[in-house]
């Protein structure tokens, strides 16, 4: 509907400040003629929107302008309070903060929706942490909270970290903001042109600067760590493995694995019953070795023969250790 989209339009602009007219056709998957003609009706309503030429041109918000939420539907409604977690905020030292914003957001909400809303808080539950208690190197420290710092008040930071081989390098960063990825957090950081993230346990000093970052209005944090996503994924080459399995390891294959489907395979079957035949996809031949070792006796690799030939000699590498050891 062209509502939605016109508001959907406003928040873009009030988030960003201003968007290119091209960048605003892309987010709203409209021609770029659609985007001229939206910000002349919101501009003929009263919206204190417009365009600019220029290389530092595009669609402009007056930064004053305000819109409250008492035109949320009962989706958005439901959508918005059943997404809201504390971890992040808790994290950042903001728990506080989002209790009292959710609190004020959902006197906002109509009141046809405002029970449901808060029915739906109270029942959905969303952990990004897991079971699992948090490893020492990722919870908050002088680390974390200067990073925070630099990222928020907009300041360069002189950092000391390590690679995966522990080599240590110093450098001073503009930091555009912060990720957190499963239980993990990353600093998303320019260093001269180069864009990194770079996982906050492996920073062991962090020291804010007075001098201020370079403006990076124009950056999206969102588009930048989706990218990075995307080519962390094409490293990876996919190797399928066919194993039996003991059945009480059932649920296992199917949550460390990225696919696990039955075979009709009733070659090398195990003497004993309670075994199932798998085809299992795995993300690289590391990974595929991880979750067979973790499995240990309660699966048996049928192909590829190779694959099979690895997890043989890892084992008897590893039995030749602790035998050196109790000689």
């Amino acid at each position: 509907m062209r509502a939605d989209r016109l508001l959907s339009m406003i928040w873009l602009l009030r988030a960003h400040g201003y968007l290119p007219a091209s960048d605003l056709a892309q987010r709203l998957e409209v021609s770029r003629r659609t985007v001229l003609r939206d910000v002349e009706a919101l501009s003929a309503a009263g919206v204190p929107v417009w365009c600019e030429r220029g290389p530092h041109g595009g669609v402009r918000i007056d930064p004053g302008f305000r819109i409250d939420v008492t035109g949320l539907n009962r989706e958005e409604s439901r959508a918005l309070f059943a997404g809201l977690t504390s971890w992040g905020a808790a994290r950042l030292g903001l728990g506080d903060a989002l209790a009292s914003a959710a609190r004020k957001l959902l006197a906002a909400v109509p009141d046809n929706h405002r029970s449901r809303s808060m029915s739906i808080a109270s029942r959905v539950v969303v952990d990004p942490q897991g079971w699992l208690p948090l490893p020492e190197s990722e919870r908050a420290d002088a680390v974390f909270r200067a990073v925070q710092e630099a990222v928020l008040t907009r300041h360069r930071l002189r950092m000391v970290f390590r690679d995966k081989s522990r080599t240590t390098t110093q450098e001073v960063v503009d930091p555009h903001g912060m990720v957190a990825a499963s239980r993990s957090w990353y600093l998303c950081a320019s260093h001269g042109a180069e864009v990194r993230f770079t996982k906050l346990s492996r920073i062991e000093e962090a020291d804010v600067l007075t001098e201020a970052c370079s403006d990076d209005s124009g950056f999206d944090m969102a588009t930048a760590w989706q990218k990075q996503r995307e080519e962390f994924l094409e490293r990876f080459e996919a190797i399928t493995a066919t194993a039996w399995v003991r059945d009480e390891r059932w649920s296992d294959v199917q949550e460390w694995t990225l696919r696990a489907m039955t075979t009709d395979e009733d070659d090398e079957r195990p003497g004993d019953d309670g075994w199932t035949c798998f085809q299992l996809e795995f993300m690289d031949h590391l990974h595929a070795m991880t979750i067979l070792l973790r499995l240990g006796p309660d699966a048996r690799v049928i192909a590829p023969v190779s694959l099979r030939q690895d997890l043989v000699g890892y084992l008897e590498r590893t039995l030749e250790r602790y035998q050196d050891d109790s000689a």
